[in-house]
């Protein structure tokens, strides 16, 4: 069971990084295409679990004291109120900056194919 679980997980890794190489050997700025992609998907799933993160909403439950006619005091209720607010908190912030990190692994990766075929001779230009 073990080695279909490797061959799956694995094989579009290999099948990706084949494509980068193709793609380098082919043309210079052809090997920028994976990368590009790579950093963008990233940057897109950090901005947005930023922007979820950092979203909050407060439900304030309201309740008013009155004086009835008669002088007691009574608790008038109020309809709830939903308050929206962005807060940026450390763990909001540490966790967006891993994420970052890991989820550019892949664009690393390429990027550093891409360097590494940049400067091959036989690269077409």
């Amino acid at each position: 069971m073990l080695p279909i679980v490797l061959f799956v997980g694995l094989a579009p890794i290999a099948l990706l990084v084949a494509l980068q190489v193709w793609l380098c050997r082919k043309g210079r700025w052809l090997g920028l295409i994976l990368p590009g992609i790579s950093l963008a998907m990233s940057l897109l799933l950090v901005l947005s679990v930023a922007s979820f993160g950092a979203l909050r909403t407060t439900t304030i439950s309201g309740g008013v004291n009155v004086l009835s006619p008669n002088g007691e005091e009574v608790v008038a209720q109020t309809e709830p109120e939903e308050k929206q607010e962005i807060a940026f908190h450390p763990r909001v912030l540490a966790a967006t900056g891993i994420l970052f990190l890991v989820s550019n692994i892949p664009t690393v990766v390429f990027g550093g194919i891409w360097l590494h075929y940049k400067g091959d001779r036989k690269s077409v230009v």
